[in-house]
C-alpha cells in the first residue's frame, strides 16, 4: 500500500476517534454506521465528485477500522 494512503487512513481514524469518542456498542450499530458512510461515498461517486468521494472513502475505512478494534 502506498505510504501516503496509509497515513491518510491513520489520520482519518484519529479524526473519527476525536469527533466521535463513543463509536458503537454492538456490531449492528457499527454496520449501520459503515452503511451510512458507504452511502455517502456512493453518492459522491455518482455525482462524479472525486475529492468528496476520497473523503467519504476514508470515512468509511475509518468506521471499518474502528469496528475491527471493538471488543465485542
Amino acid at each position: 500500500m502506498n505510504p501516503t494512503t496509509m497515513n491518510e487512513i491513520i489520520q482519518a481514524v484519529q479524526r473519527a476517534r476525536k469527533k466521535h469518542p463513543h463509536f458503537a456498542a454492538t456490531a449492528w450499530e457499527a454496520v449501520s454506521l459503515a452503511s451510512e458512510e458507504l452511502g455517502e461515498f456512493a453518492r459522491a461517486v455518482n455525482e462524479d465528485n472525486r475529492s468528496q468521494a476520497e473523503e467519504e472513502a476514508l470515512d468509511t475505512i475509518a468506521v471499518l477500522v474502528r469496528f475491527l478494534e471493538l471488543d465485542l
